[in-house]
């Protein structure tokens, strides 16, 4: 069997729910892995021993400390440089996954010669309750609605059409695209960089439990209270990995109309950006209102924003 090295990157996590993740990574039904972990907390380090009592199943990994703090980006960048396997598969410290995750994405992999592969997912409270079975099955949106071979790059500049923990990727693909962009996910530099180069593989079926919690790294407009802070939140760094792509590829066919759409965002062109509209619906209708709102109104409409996505998320 290839080598798959899993690549866990942890930060001061809640014990519980790493154990549970630890657990579900020791029960895989795919039997040559390796972990890789990194701790990127310089404050307070999680104890070796703690991740040693659950993984009895594989070799175990520790990379060495750095003096400061990394970041999740370059962690994952960290751990990707040190993996050695055929294939690689991003891990998060709070998450479970299924015990066939790594065996369906391989033979996934495998089938579809694809760089990449990423699954539908569970969401679990912080109870372990099941919130949402399956995330595609309830949603409506592009980026939960894609296929095996779809070209996603240029919609995924602006949304992640799938994250870390569901993916599995080629090995030698994943070392190639180091140094990952420090001004998004590794996430989502993986997947553009798969889009442009080859094939993407979806899953239809949930093969991780995402876990939702106050403490997600992700959120409903964190961060900002300004159109200052938006700009320099969500538009700039979605041009920076564009320049930061066109740097590593040169011409690739999205190009010229990421550029554009990028323009029309930076100056809150609302027909340019009507005219993208299908590649980020929400965003295009955000920005095109936000457009239109003095300054001074703009907290308050973040405000009732915040409140309406609030509402559907529950």
């Amino acid at each position: 069997m290839d080598k798959v090295d899993i690549l866990l990157s942890i930060y001061n996590p809640n014990l519980d729910y790493l154990r549970e993740q630890l657990i579900s990574i020791n029960n895989q039904t795919y039997a040559n892995i390796d972990l890789y972990v990194y701790d990127d907390c310089i404050d307070k380090r999680t104890s070796q021993n703690f991740i040693n009592k659950y993984i009895t199943n594989y070799p175990i990994h520790f990379l060495p400390y750095e003096e400061n703090n990394l970041g999740y980006t370059k962690a994952f960048e960290k751990l990707t440089i040190a993996s050695k396997g055929k294939y690689v598969a991003f891990c998060d410290q709070d998450d479970v996954w299924h015990n066939d995750k790594i065996e369906k994405c391989v033979n996934e992999l495998k089938k579809s010669h694809a760089l990449l592969v990423a699954s539908d997912k569970s969401i679990i409270d912080k109870d372990d309750n099941i919130i949402i079975p399956s995330v595609r099955a309830v949603s409506n949106k592009n980026y939960d609605s894609w296929k095996t071979g779809d070209d996603i790059m240029k919609y995924n500049l602006v949304i992640t059409f799938a994250v870390g923990m569901s993916m599995v990727l080629d090995g030698d693909f994943a070392r190639s695209i180091v140094p990952f962009s420090s001004y998004t996910g590794h996430d989502k530099w993986a997947l553009a960089c798969a889009a442009i180069e080859g094939i993407i593989a979806f899953i239809d079926e949930p093969l991780v439990d995402y876990r939702r919690h106050g403490n997600n790294v992700s959120g409903i407009l964190v961060g900002i209270n300004t159109k200052d802070d938006y700009y320099k939140a969500r538009i700039k760094p979605n041009e920076i990995v564009l320049n930061d792509l066109i740097k590593k590829y040169g011409n690739f066919p999205d190009k010229k109309e990421l550029l554009d759409f990028i323009d029309a965002r930076k100056k809150g062109d609302t027909k340019r950006l009507k005219k993208y509209e299908y590649i980020a619906p929400d965003v295009v209708k955000f920005e095109i209102v936000m457009s239109r709102i003095p300054k001074k109104l703009f907290p308050v409409f973040l405000l009732t924003v915040r409140k309406i996505a609030s509402r559907k998320k529950k």
